[in-house]
Formats: structure tokens, C-alpha cells, sequence
């Protein structure tokens, strides 16, 4: 078994926030996590410590999706999401990874090759399982119910005042409350070529495409998906009254 050492973590100065949220609350966000569960039981950690030192009203944290995938703790790294940060109301969005993983637990054969060509071989290897010798009413028994249960339910959207959280993006052509579920889990080139401002003037934070340097250049949207899987740095953003910081942990 592979050892893993305790990541680091980066505490950035904290900036003007992309939007203000009230005094006395607290929210942050995190990236994609793809299976790397000990630095997302880090980055809570380093949360923890942020809401410590704040000590808000209200507090909430957010994964972005793509908890799964291509990385070594999947179902780890999903059982932490639920578990989320204490004294907080955690909320785990579906990222376009679990929007697969889901189809196949929901009993479709079909959805296996496209699960498994996206990452999720990690999966039966870290469950002991052979995706060929498995049906998914199998798997699913093997995953638990209460687990797929609750990833059933994980929403798509969530909002908090003027600020948006999706896993990929929006349409910023449709009102907010008439926005597809799968553009949200799935959007890339159409996202990536309106840069706002988006409808009601939100900020949309969101992660999806992996960028190896957090950019808040632009004040509508910030993407903390930066890259893991490619290079091993999971982001975490800390919103304070019209304050925000970058969290990495590496």
C-alpha cells in the first residue's frame, strides 16, 4: 500500500471578493477532487481552520463536483463530502464524472464503458471489484445503498445571494432558474467563450476545466478546478463579508 504523506497547504492573502455576501457569513468552495481523498480531508481541515479563526454566524461549504475519477479514494473521497465540515451546512454539487458514475449505478450496462473510458476504473480497483464480473444492481450493494442514495440526490445548482455555484458552467442566454441540468454538469467551449456578465449580475464559481493557475482576472466567474489529476494541487476558495482567499493544498 502506497504511503501518503500529509500535503501541504498555501494560504493566500485574502482580495476583494467577486461579490460581497454578508457580514457574518462564511462560504467556501472546492474544485474537483477526483478521487484524491487526502487532500480533500486536508482542504477541510484548512477550511476548518479559516472558519475557526472567522468564527461566522452561518457558515456553508460547497464541493464542486467531480469528486470521482481518475484518482486513487474515490468512494473516500465521497464518503468525506458527505460527511462535510463541521459547523457548517455542506452541500456536494454533480460534477459530469458522477452524472456517469450515477447511470450505471441506476442499473444501466450501457453506462459502463463510458464510466470506466472517463476514469472510473479507480473505482472497482480501490473496491476490489472486475467490471466485467459485476452487474450494477451488484456493484451498487457493494457501494451502499445509503451512499448511492445520497449521491442520488446531490443537486446541480446552488445559490447564495449574488453568487452562482455550478460544477462546469451556465448558459448565460436562459435565466437562471430555466438552466439545463446537463449544461451545468457538461458545458466547456460555449462557457469558455462568454466571459459575462451573467443574467442578474452573478458571479459564477465552478470548476470543470483544469487551469494550472486560479485566475480572478475575471470578476463574473472563477473555475478552482486546477488540475489535480495533472498537477497534483487541489483549490479551495474562502468567501468572508467582501473579502475572499485561495486555498491549495498539495
Amino acid at each position: 500500500m502506497q504511503t501518503l504523506t500529509r500535503p501541504n497547504v498555501l494560504r493566500f492573502d485574502w482580495q476583494p471578493a467577486i461579490r460581497t455576501i454578508p457580514e457574518g457569513h462564511f462560504v467556501a468552495a472546492i474544485g474537483d477532487v477526483h478521487g484524491h481523498a487526502h487532500l480533500l480531508d486536508t482542504m477541510h481541515d484548512a477550511i476548518k481552520r479559516e472558519l475557526d479563526e472567522i468564527g461566522p454566524d452561518e457558515a456553508t461549504v460547497i464541493h464542486l463536483g467531480d469528486l470521482i475519477d481518475r484518482g486513487p479514494r474515490n468512494r473516500e473521497a465521497l464518503l468525506l463530502a458527505r460527511q462535510g465540515v463541521a459547523g457548517t451546512t455542506t452541500i456536494t454539487l454533480r460534477g459530469n464524472h458522477e452524472d456517469r458514475f450515477l447511470a450505471y449505478l441506476g442499473g444501466s450496462e450501457e453506462a459502463l464503458e463510458p464510466w470506466l473510458d472517463g476514469g472510473g476504473m479507480g473505482m472497482f480497483t480501490q473496491m476490489g471489484l472486475d467490471p466485467g464480473q459485476i452487474t450494477p444492481a451488484e456493484f451498487r450493494a457493494k457501494f451502499g445503498e445509503d451512499l448511492a442514495q445520497w449521491l442520488e440526490d446531490t443537486p446541480v445548482i446552488h445559490r447564495i445571494g449574488q453568487l452562482v455555484f455550478v460544477h462546469a458552467g451556465i448558459d448565460p442566454s436562459l435565466p437562471l432558474d430555466r438552466q439545463d441540468p446537463h449544461t451545468l454538469m457538461w458545458v466547456r467551449r460555449e462557457w469558455l467563450d462568454t466571459p459575462g456578465p451573467y443574467p442578474e449580475g452573478v458571479a459564477v464559481l465552478h470548476g470543470h476545466i483544469p487551469r494550472r493557475t486560479i485566475d480572478f482576472r475575471n470578476r463574473h466567474r472563477i473555475d478552482l478546478d486546477s488540475g489535480v489529476v495533472n498537477w497534483g494541487i487541489l483549490s479551495g476558495l474562502v468567501i468572508s463579508g467582501n473579502r475572499m482567499r485561495l486555498l491549495q493544498v498539495s
